[in-house]
């Protein structure tokens, strides 16, 4: 089996509470959704940029697409320190390759990785087949005011019962832009409240400007959003792009 990714390097975490934990960055090719904040290309690349040497942007590139034990092997020889805490699985979207981290992700748990999974959060069918092997999903939920795109609410909430069902440390991620609506923000979270219950952490992400979009939130409106979740969930915090700021992978 073989699958299109476009990276793998080392870096700090720059998202969400384990924000400057190291971790070891599997990003995968293709995407489901089209959020026009988005900073990634997701479309499949015809290789693999690999930084062997921790933050230096020289980078090898290997042919896509590759096998697991291709990806395996290139993971252990960026890695061969073992200075990386856990492995996270980004994209594009890593659960469209469900099939292929089904085979993948046992082989790193028997390397004695923890597997941490940055996700949509809306295909909880494809994250069902894998749970057993994630330790920590950041998951997002998407607003139509901020995505241009049409919210999936149900499958968000059906995914985040998903990892409460399976006991999985899940916390939940929302990109707010200037244009974010405030009902609809109120909506998703009385369900976030609702299908993963009042300690589940909501993360507030300042959308970073794009090449599509400049509706960059002001400090005013984040603190506005942050006491209004506040009174719906009591663990709410504001987390931006650190990496942005690093200038860093």
């Amino acid at each position: 089996m073989k699958s299109y990714l476009s990276e793998i390097f080392s870096s700090v975490q720059g998202e969400g509470p384990y924000v400057g934990e190291r971790h070891l960055f599997v990003r995968f090719c293709t995407c489901h959704r089209a959020c026009v904040f988005c900073d990634t290309n997701t479309e499949r690349t015809e290789t693999v940029l690999v930084e062997k040497k921790h933050g230096t942007g020289v980078f090898d590139q290997v042919p896509n697409p590759l096998t697991i034990d291709q990806v395996v092997e290139l993971i252990r020889e960026v890695d061969k320190n073992r200075t990386n805490r856990r492995i996270a699985l980004t994209g594009g979207a890593p659960l469209l390759q469900a099939r292929y981290l089904q085979e993948l992700l046992p082989v790193l748990c028997g390397d004695e990785y923890s597997i941490y999974l940055e996700t949509a959060g809306d295909l909880p069918q494809q994250l069902k087949s894998i749970i057993e092997w994630v330790d920590i999903v950041a998951m997002d939920v998407k607003l139509s005011s901020v995505t241009q795109e049409p919210n999936t609410f149900p499958a968000h909430w059906q995914f985040l019962k998903t990892c409460r069902d399976y006991d999985v440390d899940v916390f939940t991620k929302l990109v707010l832009s200037a244009n974010t609506h405030e009902g609809e923000l109120v909506e998703a979270v009385k369900g976030i409240k609702k299908a993963g219950g009042k300690d589940t952490l909501v993360v507030i992400q300042p959308m970073t400007k794009s090449a599509k979009t400049d509706a960059v939130p002001s400090g005013e409106q984040l603190l506005r959003w942050q006491d209004k979740i506040g009174q719906i969930m009591p663990n709410v915090r504001v987390i931006p792009q650190t990496h942005k700021m690093l200038e860093m992978l």
